[in-house]
């Protein structure tokens, strides 16, 4: 047995790949392990939104992924006869998170690309063919066993280990976590096909709901040729039998004749509402479909395990620099847990609205959706369904914008626009508006910021964005996105954590004064003190 690494994670499915890269790139030594020896070559999720574009732009990885991703097209919901109910978008620009609010993507492809990049990373050690069969921890470490694919049996020791080994996580059946179950249980057949010209031109050029209770259906425009059908199996239809070549075509021929494309992919799911009941035991942490599943309509699944990677990251990194303590990773639970449970019984009810097999309560259900959005309905847009951070690392007493994400602009240099986290990177930032000179700035406060790895952002009017030395950025914006939103929350400045959460925020001058103790607060830490020294 070596020597003790940082972290060691279960599972390089999207989340675990993403938080291995974050990881990576603070300089963490991360270990990560996966049975396979290749990624899963067909696709699963579909689509993804913009808080995981920011996280990829933020890998460095934004424009290596581009032939791979298209934008997500509307939605409409289509009733029992087939009108239309509801509708809804993407946010039209400006973006605020400077990428189109959502994708449509391969995301096996992608997954490679992300992969392909841990490579690059050298204090990131890739182990694939290779199983966790057992894991104990004490006080100070946890002690792994693997066993590679030929056989030959190891112990590994890590201070963190953080199980991405999704839903039948073994991670989390070892420390004997169980699950809350949200009452949703609905078995579905997902089929994806690779469809011709001829077939293309058939097809609706929107993802449609059909909620019709005679079998609800989804359909989805994925990138490129790939369409995915998604079908609720009906009381007393066996899984096996539905999943058969000839019962798929029947299903998809109200579109396609088998003359029109070749199935890529069929498989039947319990498309299931579940929540871990802890996601921190100790040193032992899940993430992604080991610490939550959702059902699939709101198209989150994968973007959740992100949101956990991003979350856990950067904690993960000030605990093991000696920047926090490690009750920082108590608020990983507090935060991620109930912004999953929250968007799952928004899920949930989407899925409700799609599942109803009763026609006359599919009738009632339509006339109650027209009455409330309007015939023809009013566009709803998808991101507004998508909550803030309640509590945690954060002060949620100051209230919103607090627990939201912070937005994204398009800023002006010399060598032309590009987006903010291009130049100044996903840290700690202070941002301060342009109504604040820079030596209003309490010093502590700056100390504090730079001292993290952060960055101290003061807006200016004019001219081109350019560095003031370690630390310290002067922003110029081409479309004023950061002004409007700090005159919209009425702020003078806003501190925004790693993962691009408002942390806190100033109303005056005078609250600015109070950061520092705010920040160390959280961190439990004395973070000035180690500075001054």
């Amino acid at each position: 047995m070596s020597g003790i690494v940082d972290v060691a994670i279960i599972g390089l499915g999207p989340t675990g790949a993403i938080l291995s890269a974050l990881l990576g790139r603070s300089g963490i030594n991360t270990v990560v392990i996966d049975k396979s020896d290749d990624i899963f070559p067909l696709p699963r999720a579909v689509s993804f939104d913009h808080e995981v574009m920011r996280v990829i732009q933020n890998l460095g990885l934004a424009d290596a992924i581009q032939p791979y991703v298209v934008p997500y097209p509307p939605t409409e919901y289509r009733g029992a006869d087939g009108r239309l109910i509801a509708r809804y978008e993407s946010l039209p620009p400006p973006y605020p998170q400077g990428w189109q609010p959502s994708f449509m993507f391969k995301q096996p492809p992608f997954e490679r690309t992300i992969r392909r990049s841990l490579a690059d990373l050298p204090t990131v050690d890739v182990r694939l063919g290779t199983a966790l069969t057992g894991l104990r921890q004490d006080n100070d470490q946890v002690e792994l066993e693997i066993i590679s694919g030929s056989g030959d049996a190891e112990k590994l020791r890590a201070r963190y280990v953080i199980g991405c080994d999704g839903g039948t996580s073994l991670v989390r059946k070892l420390m004997g976590i169980g699950l809350e179950t949200l009452d949703f249980d609905e078995p579905w057949l997902v089929t994806d096909v690779l469809v011709n010209d001829n077939g293309l031109s058939k097809l609706p050029q929107t993802v449609v709901q059909y909620c019709d209770p005679t079998r609800p259906t989804t359909y989805v425009v994925g990138s490129g040729n790939h369409r995915r059908w998604e079908f609720m199996l009906l009381p007393g239809e066996a899984a096996e039998e539905m999943n058969q070549e000839a019962a798929i075509w029947r299903l998809l021929g109200r579109w396609l004749t088998p003359a029109d494309g070749e199935i890529w992919r069929a498989t039947t799911y319990v498309f299931h509402a579940l929540v871990a009941n802890e996601w921190r035991r100790g040193r032992v942490l899940l993430a992604g479909d080991a610490a939550h599943m959702t059902p699939p309509f709101m198209a989150q699944g994968m973007c959740q395990g992100v949101r956990d990677a991003a979350n856990l990251a950067w904690k993960l990194a000030l605990v093991i620099r000696g920047q926090s303590a490690p009750d920082l990773l108590d608020s990983y639970q507090r935060e991620r847990r109930a912004h999953v449970k929250a968007t799952t019984e928004t899920a949930k009810t989407l899925g409700r609205v799609i599942c109803e097999l009763d026609m006359a309560k599919a009738i009632e259900r339509d006339a109650r959706l027209l009455r409330e959005m309007g015939d023809p309905p009013a566009t709803q847009y998808r991101q507004n369904l998508i909550p803030g951070l309640g509590e945690g690392a954060l002060c949620s007493d100051q209230g919103a914008p607090v627990g939201l994400r912070f937005p994204q602009p398009e800023v002006a240099r010399e060598a032309g626009p590009c987006l903010l986290d291009d130049i100044v990177g996903a840290s700690f930032r202070l941002v301060v508006s342009s109504d604040i000179a820079r030596r209003d700035i309490p010093e502590a406060l700056r100390r504090t910021i730079i001292g993290l790895g952060g960055t101290v952002l003061s807006l200016a009017e004019a001219g081109l964005s350019r560095s003031l030395g370690a630390g310290e950025w002067s922003i110029v914006e081409t479309g004023g996105v950061l002004k409007a939103w700090l005159r919209e929350h009425g702020l003078v400045a806003a501190l925004v954590r790693p993962d691009h959460y408002v942390f806190a925020v100033a109303r005056q001058l005078p609250d600015l004064n109070a950061m520092s103790d705010l920040l160390d607060g959280h961190l439990h830490s004395t973070i000035r003190d180690r500075i001054d020294a």
